[in-house]
């Protein structure tokens, strides 16, 4: 087995600037093994010496040190290959032997084996052993191509050669400039297109939404899950987040429907817009059984059994596999019964969540539902005052149900039993707001 350098460009006679890749080729007549990658090595081809592997014996105008340290830089390249070659290697074992010599941190060696320590490929590790639903997946997948903009940003942008967002070599420094990224990339997307180039138009949609605190946290958390699985199941290095603290999310009081509001959403006239009603439709079932827009989409003729909806909540299907059991009163039945599905047909179309959002607006906005709400403005975490028409989405659904249910019954398992929340779920008490009419029921009790 040989390995050798070489160079491909040839420059005229005379010329100095001109800087061509240098390449390593790895030949074995016995296997039959012969492969070619880059490195990220350059020389003028006029001053390459194939025999001598590195610099011509004499090359004017090149300091001693330039020369002695590329000459160094490729024997030792030669000597990696070396040593890690194996039967059946291939390019692109090639390649990431390149890469890791020229990024330590980015790969490590451990008994011959290449451990690669990139982000992105942990979290792809990191989902097929967790086995996520759709819903979660999707978050981490859109961790992962967060990561990678942030890794280009930080390379093209900065002007930071061969930066690389991996175990082992990540600061609190790289995780505070990842944070200062998230909250500033919507602008990035007019500014820096080239980084945005492959990247679908429904998710630049969403990228050009400025992240809140809380986004930005959240994500942060995914990220650190990912590193703990990432270290205990063999990732070299120490964790980051040992040195690195995560702002604590920040809620303001739940929001929700009264029932008043949610039966004159139910009864307001859409038959002018048909896919608007389709969607009140949608809402409105959703108000009525509190369920996840995750669930919501998958819910067929089959998960309603004896005026009962059953189903087992994708969310912690891997953790408890609980069914929720939710009966149906006549409203939602009636709902049910209009959309006419036969066994096996899905209740509702399979919409995006950032469509059902917009229209969810339109409706409450429609029907004349603009109370204005408390909420946390994301971005200076203080409060403020919003009409709900602007704010709602699909939670609100799920808030109106588990609200407007808990100042009936002050129950949380029982109604957790119904909302698809795990018993004991910390989550749950959030979506319970102890509003003034609750208080009063109090004071009552000791007048």
């Amino acid at each position: 087995m040989r390995v050798s350098a070489f160079v491909r460009a040839k420059v005229a006679k005379g010329n100095f600037t001109d800087q061509a890749t240098i390449y390593f080729r790895v030949r074995d007549r016995k296997t039959g093994t012969d492969i070619k990658a880059a490195s990220e090595l350059t020389i003028n081809p006029n001053h390459w010496s194939f025999e001598r592997q590195g610099y011509k014996g004499r090359v004017v105008l090149i300091p001693d040190e330039v020369r002695l340290k590329l000459n160094r830089q490729v024997l030792e390249l030669t000597e990696l290959i070396s040593r890690e070659f194996y039967i059946g290697a291939t390019n692109d074992w090639l390649q990431k032997i390149i890469f890791a010599y020229h990024h330590p941190n980015a790969y490590k060696f451990s008994d011959g084996n290449i451990i690669d320590t990139t982000l992105p490929v942990w979290i792809d590790k990191f989902l097929e052993a967790k086995k996520f639903n759709v819903h979660q997946s999707s978050n981490y997948r859109g961790l992962r191509d967060l990561i990678n903009r942030f890794e280009q940003y930080r390379q093209q942008v900065m002007r930071i050669k061969g930066y690389k967002f991996a175990i082992g070599g990540i600061t609190p420094d790289d995780l505070t400039a990842l944070q200062n990224y998230m909250a500033e990339e919507a602008s990035f997307v007019e500014t820096y297109p080239k980084l945005f180039k492959d990247v679908k138009p429904t998710s630049l949609a969403i990228i050009k939404r400025s992240r809140g605190g809380n986004t930005i946290n959240n994500l942060m958390t995914m990220l650190r899950t990912v590193i703990n699985w990432a270290i205990k199941n063999g990732a070299p290095g120490d964790n980051p987040f040992d040195r690195f603290s995560i702002s604590p999310t920040l809620y303001g009081t739940p929001y929700y429907l009264t029932i008043e509001e949610r039966d004159r959403i139910l009864n307001h006239d859409f038959s002018d817009n048909p896919l608007l009603e389709s969607y009140r439709d949608m809402f409105i079932f959703q108000c009525f059984v509190g369920c996840r827009h995750s669930d919501l989409v998958t819910f067929t003729a089959d998960n309603i059994i004896d005026g009962v909806l059953e189903y087992i909540p994708t969310k912690t299907k891997n953790s408890t596999g609980r069914t929720v059991r939710v009966p149906l009163g006549a409203k939602a039945m009636a709902i049910v019964n209009k959309l006419n599905r036969k066994t096996g047909e899905i209740l509702f179309e399979n919409r995006f969540n950032f469509k059902f959002n917009n229209a969810i607006k339109d409706i409450l906005t429609q029907a004349g539902v603009k109370r204005l709400v408390t909420v946390i403005d994301t971005q200076t975490r203080k409060e403020v005052k919003r009409p709900i028409n602007e704010i709602a989405s699909s939670h609100l659904a799920r808030r109106t149900f588990i609200g407007n249910l808990y100042k009936q019954v002050k129950d949380p398992n029982l109604i957790a039993s119904m909302s698809g929340h795990a018993p004991g779920s910390k989550a749950f008490t959030r979506y319970r707001a102890i509003d003034d009419e609750m208080k009063l029921e109090l004071i009552d009790l000791i007048k």
